[in-house]
């Protein structure tokens, strides 16, 4: 969805409880939306504590370099 999309590049990171009280989508969805963008490769997956957070590490290097390069999914 368009909120999803936009949510994943808002911040480099997101959790289910955020997206879930955005009103992106109900809980189960929205874990299987992040679930299966961190299956494909777009999203990384690190629990922390009880949560899971879901990385957007593309997103994240893009901000932490001083070019504008990235590598296009495969």
């Amino acid at each position: 969805s368009h909120e999803l999309t936009r949510a994943l590049f808002h911040l480099p990171y997101c959790r289910i409880k955020s997206l879930v009280e955005a009103d992106i989508a109900q809980r189960q969805t929205v874990a299987t939306y992040l679930h299966h963008l961190a299956a494909v490769g777009v999203l990384a997956e690190v629990p922390v504590g009880r949560e899971k957070l879901f990385l957007n590490l593309r997103f994240m290097e893009l901000l932490e370099r001083e070019d504008n390069g990235h590598q296009p999914f495969a």
